[in-house]
């Protein structure tokens, strides 16, 4: 179907619109995972050189998308939305490329259905949801095929400058755009084999330009991965049908058939014309085979393989299965293109790698921490976006690494450890279990006994997740003793993130005979509640996971409320805290626990623990 410019315009708007609200959907509803940790972290430094000196140099792949996350920060800021927004933007202009690349080489029509299908490809949607590199990649293949194509068609000094940026651009983005490269320069040479010197300048343009990075590539194959990348995937038939199912999507027999209907060549429905491979739909297909072959055999020697390195082929892919359906008639399309837009909307081929729950990790750590105390991550390359989420919590809470400390330096970890936590009484220590170390024992060694039971998160790929609560045992008499048995050590109060945190230390002398129930509630100057609901807040112990009837004599338990202070007037508030017990099972009898501290209150039915501000 012959498209008018104007119609063609407004099917891209269409497409575009479509595009932004699918990549958008639930943009930040999924965690972030180790790779956007660490691409967060790294590119959060105060200057592009330091992001490289820093992060990248000793990473695996090149730093052109972080030095541009780093700039886009600059105006942006770093909220998980913006951050990945960034990567929305990159896609969206990957899919206007698109378009114009399908239409320079095939119809307009071809053009449309190539940027349709790149926006709804569901592993372009899934790499889209990241603080990632690889939208950037895509688009930049998308880019430097189109730049290619207009110079292979009319190789003008201009074009050649312009095709030269973007190759060079696309291989400081991601290695495997070498690949798409090489095929570009294969393609030229079989094609233009008697006028390939402009094609050869242009190349030769793209080696100087990224000669100054080849001492860093080769730093980080030899002394960083000397052995391979970890995750690589093996040479496999499960692999390679994996990869498949990745690449290609579902229904993976619909997109190989019209891509090899696309490689073929230009045909009609109507005239039946012969079907041959044109220089347009092998450069397509040539990209494809080598990348995905070169690929396989570069894995045999250096494990490197990848769904996310391979996604380069995608603009390909969607590419030829666009070229093929737009020689169908506008009926037939229209059925062909309902398909897809269900089947994209409906079913995933791709999903995103498992999230660990480090939002609400995070927020619990927040909710029962004061300043008081310190967390270690003992996360393995996690902790940088577990790092991101307490850093933008809203509360000022201390966080070291311990594990990193320790990879990097085991001799010296102990004396490491001496200093940290000379001055601590009270550490959580967040774990994404690692089989080969435990820090609890030096912990233990340090005086450090367990104060609660562990807490626990569903497990990823089979790795617990817990957070660990150790303290010190308190030295001299208790603050207060309710009813003659509970003794309480150490209440610290702390106002941070809408919140106040009060931690307790109980020790009781001997075993408790009921469940005592711990209330701790926020009085204004006029010693009335301070508000009816979220400024009290009644539990057994730690939210009722430590019950007192299973306490014994002489041990040490943590107890930790939170009360809500987001919609309290600033003003000086009294922390006020109350033991009581039910006497009957109905929970009916309510018996105050009188206090060994009553002056604040003649009935003895509460104490004052703390007077703060709140501004």
């Amino acid at each position: 179907m012959a498209l008018s410019q104007r119609n063609a315009l407004a099917l891209m708007v269409a497409v575009l619109l479509l595009g932004a609200g699918v990549l958008m959907h639930s943009l930040t509803d999924t965690s972030l995972w180790a790779d956007e940790g660490w691409t967060i972290a790294a590119s959060g430094e105060d200057s592009p050189v330091e992001v490289i000196s820093a992060w990248v140099a000793d990473d695996v792949h090149p730093p052109l998308f972080f030095i541009g996350l780093w700039g886009w920060r600059q105006f942006t800021g770093d909220t998980l939305f913006e951050m990945r927004y960034y990567s929305v933007l990159l896609t969206l202009i990957g899919t206007a490329i698109m378009y114009r690349l399908g239409r320079a080489m095939f119809s307009p029509m071809a053009g449309i259905l190539a940027a349709l299908f790149y926006t709804l490809h569901d592993l372009v949607i899934v790499l889209t949801q990241e603080v990632r590199h690889y939208p950037q990649q895509m688009m930049l293949t998308a880019l430097a095929m189109w730049l290619y194509w207009r110079f292979w068609e009319r190789p003008t000094r201009s074009r050649g400058v312009a095709f030269a940026l973007a190759g060079t651009a696309l291989i400081y983005s991601h290695y495997w755009g070498g690949f798409v490269l090489l095929t570009l320069g294969l393609h030229a040479l079989i094609t233009h084999r008697h006028n390939f010197r402009p094609y050869l300048v242009a190349n030769l343009a793209i080696g100087v330009l990224y000669a100054a990075w080849l001492p860093v590539i080769y730093h980080q194959i030899t002394l960083e991965r000397p052995n391979g990348l970890p995750h690589a995937l093996d040479n496999s038939w499960v692999v390679y049908k994996t990869l498949t199912y990745q690449l290609v999507g579902i229904p993976e027999v619909f997109w190989l058939v019209l891509a090899v209907v696309g490689i073929l060549g230009t045909f009609s429905t109507a005239d039946r014309k012969c079907w041959r491979p044109t220089p347009a739909s092998i450069l397509p297909a040539a990209v494809i085979v080598l990348t995905v072959g070169l690929s396989l055999l570069l894995n045999t020697d250096y494990p490197s393989l990848s769904w996310r390195s391979l996604a380069v082929i995608i603009p390909s892919i969607c590419l030829l299965a666009a070229h093929a359906l737009a020689q169908f008639r506008w009926r037939e399309q229209m059925v062909m293109v309902s398909f897809v837009l269900i089947c994209a909307l409906t079913t995933t081929s791709a999903g995103p790698v498992i999230r660990p729950p480090w939002p609400a990790m995070s927020d619990f750590l927040v909710t029962h921490s004061t300043r008081d105390d310190l967390i270690l991550l003992e996360l393995d390359t996690d902790e940088f976006a577990f790092d991101y989420y307490l850093d933008h919590s809203g509360a000022d809470l201390r966080h070291v690494s311990t594990e990193t400390k320790r990879e990097a330096n085991p001799a010296e970890f102990g004396v490491y450890l001496d200093q940290l936590l000379a001055d601590e009484t009270g550490v959580w220590v967040a774990k994404l279990d690692w089989p080969y170390y435990d820090i609890r024992g030096d912990l233990a060694a340090r005086g450090f006994v367990p104060t609660a039971t562990p807490i626990t998160w569903p497990a990823t790929v089979g790795r617990p997740i817990e957070a660990w609560r150790y303290d010190r045992p308190p030295q001299g008499e208790p603050w207060a003793t309710f009813d003659d048995v509970l003794q309480l050590f150490h209440p610290v109060v702390d106002a941070h993130a809408n919140q106040i945190t009060v931690n307790m230390l109980w020790s009781p002398n001997a075993k408790p005979a009921w469940n005592y129930t711990v209330s701790v509630f926020l009085l204004n100057t006029e010693g009335g509640l301070a508000c009816p609901t979220d400024c009290q807040h009644d539990s057994y112990p730690f939210e009722n996971r430590s019950p007192t009837l299973g306490w014994e004599s002489g041990g040490l338990y943590f107890d930790s409320h939170s009360l809500n202070i987001a919609n309290l007037p600033a003003g000086r508030y009294q922390i006020g805290m109350k033991v009581y017990y039910f006497t009957d099972t109905n929970f009916t009898q309510l018996q105050i626990a009188p206090s060994s501290d009553c002056s604040a209150n003649p009935a003895c039915e509460y104490i004052i623990v703390d007077t703060l501000e709140i501004n």
